[in-house]
């Protein structure tokens, strides 16, 4: 029965029975006072399932988590360059300490853990007395909160540096923006002077997981680097080179960027700060359903991998597999969703026109369907009178009067139907604006994947002799 369960499933019921096999932690744990936890527990099998954690001892507690399933020790250990030389084997109570005294010291300040650590808190053991409690100290000086940010992250966590403000007082807590590499930039030299301290190695993100957010973390020279960048996936290139190209424009064209003071008045930066990852009517079974579905049909698309001829089968296998899912769970709302997505972004006609009259009766009960049928409506250059308020709306709040609370997942796709929109009215200083916001969402879609292929083609113009001489300067030849 277990072998049957999710991923996700089978660590909420069961990985608590699997023994502890490794754990580690950065050597420098204690003094940087962030720590990148592994916890790994072995199957039966001799595979490992592990949980890591980022942990934050000065302010954020469990700043980011997730979890690998049932792969080999030596994959992992490909995927996460362990060990190393920074990494160090530590006993389970250390590292269950410090993970929970990070976790238990933020929550006394309200500041919740990442939304992923209700699956992975299960890999870890069951925080109570039989545990061993060893003292970790949390918080920067004097014990207080110390709020360290890096550059563009200050929106993400602009509710928690208010609500300190709020709870302690400006005076009880400290804040650190990390110095941004680009302010006042004259010369492209300037590029290469940054802190390598304040970014992330490209070669410490394990293949697949280079998203928007993280190539922000980036240093330059790993942004220009063809021998780092080349062996990505195209989805991580395409991130890659548009980051790369964020980077430029920043420094050459700064009119083309919003300051902080005016994105703290955007209406979509209350949104989200205020909001929760999905909507209150999207249920845990919605999204089980959700995964169970996404998973089946990675397992029957696995016939095709090996077959070089396969393209015309793919296709009717495809339209048989929307189908079939279609027939099997209509009843989820959540699911029409992203059927609907995937058949315009196939241009599946016919299950399109099978579902557009289930999706706008849906829109009715449903902010994000409304928004989903507005964005691939205007994605299929069509018009609908009952969605065109929508598609030339340009605040959210102002569009929906009357919902009072929205989710990540609608300001998502908000954000991708005005960044589309943005890009065919040739706005590129909105487009960036929209862009960057999905970055900061993370919530990624196929949708977003085909708006990043326009996106980079509509940012290419605007900076390709300044893109070409810095990669030169760098010694790569990115752009053919």
């Amino acid at each position: 029965m277990a072998k049957d369960l999710s991923p996700k499933k089978y660590i909420e019921t069961y990985v608590r029975k699997l023994p502890i096999y490794k754990c580690y932690v950065n050597k420098d744990w204690d003094t940087a006072k962030m720590a990148h936890i592994f916890i790994m527990r072995k199957h039966s099998n001799g595979n490992i399932t592990a949980g890591i954690y980022l942990v934050d001892m000065t302010c954020l507690g469990i700043k980011d988590t997730f979890f690998v399933f049932n792969e080999s020790e030596i994959s992992i250990n490909e995927k996460f360059d362990l060990p190393n030389f920074h990494m160090k084997v530590v006993d389970y109570n250390l590292a269950h300490n410090i993970v929970f005294a990070a976790h238990d010291y933020a929550l006394d300040y309200d500041i919740k853990p990442h939304s992923d650590f209700a699956v992975t808190k299960f890999i870890l053991e069951e925080d109570d007395d039989n545990i061993p409690l060893i003292e970790i100290t949390c918080g920067g000086p004097e014990g207080k909160p110390h709020l360290i940010l890096q550059p563009g992250q200050f929106a993400k966590y602009k509710h928690v540096y208010d609500k300190l403000v709020k709870t302690l007082g400006k005076d009880n807590f400290y804040y650190t923006m990390e110095a941004d590499m680009f302010n006042n930039m004259e010369t492209s030299d300037d590029l290469d002077d940054s802190n390598d301290d304040e970014y992330t190695n490209i070669d410490d993100i394990p293949p697949g997981k280079l998203n928007m957010i993280a190539a922000k973390m980036l240093d330059i020279s790993d942004l220009a680097n063809a021998d780092k960048t080349s062996n990505r996936s195209i989805q991580e290139i395409i991130t890659l080179n548009i980051e790369f190209g964020l980077r430029v424009l920043k420094v050459k064209r700064k009119e083309l960027f919003y300051s902080d003071e005016e994105l703290e008045n955007k209406s979509e930066s209350e949104i989200y700060i205020e909001a929760d990852q999905f909507p209150s009517w999207l249920t845990n079974d919605m999204m089980d359903e959700a995964s169970e579905m996404m998973e089946h049909d990675i397992e029957a698309y696995a016939q095709f991998e090996n077959d070089p001829n396969s393209e015309n089968k793919l296709l009717q296998f495809d339209h048989e597999r929307l189908i079939a899912n279609f027939d099997k769970f209509q009843h989820n709302p959540y699911i029409i969703q992203l059927l609907y997505e995937k058949s315009v972004l196939i241009n599946n006609t016919e299950v399109i026109n099978l579902l557009k009259p289930v999706i706008k009766k849906l829109a009715f009960q449903y902010v994000s369907l409304k928004l989903e049928f507005a964005l691939c409506t205007y994605y299929l250059n069509e018009t609908d009178p009952a969605i065109n308020y929508i598609i030339e709306g340009i605040d959210l709040q102002k569009i929906f009067p009357a919902t009072e609370e929205f989710s990540d997942m609608e300001l998502n796709i908000f954000s991708m139907l005005r960044l589309l929109v943005n890009i065919r009215n040739n706005n590129l200083k909105d487009a960036i604006y929209y862009y960057n916001l999905l970055a900061d969402i993370e919530m990624e879609t196929p949708m977003i994947t085909i708006l990043q292929m326009k996106f980079q083609e509509f940012i290419l113009e605007p900076f390709k002799e300044v893109y070409q001489e810095l990669t030169e300067e760098f010694g790569e030849e990115k752009m053919h």
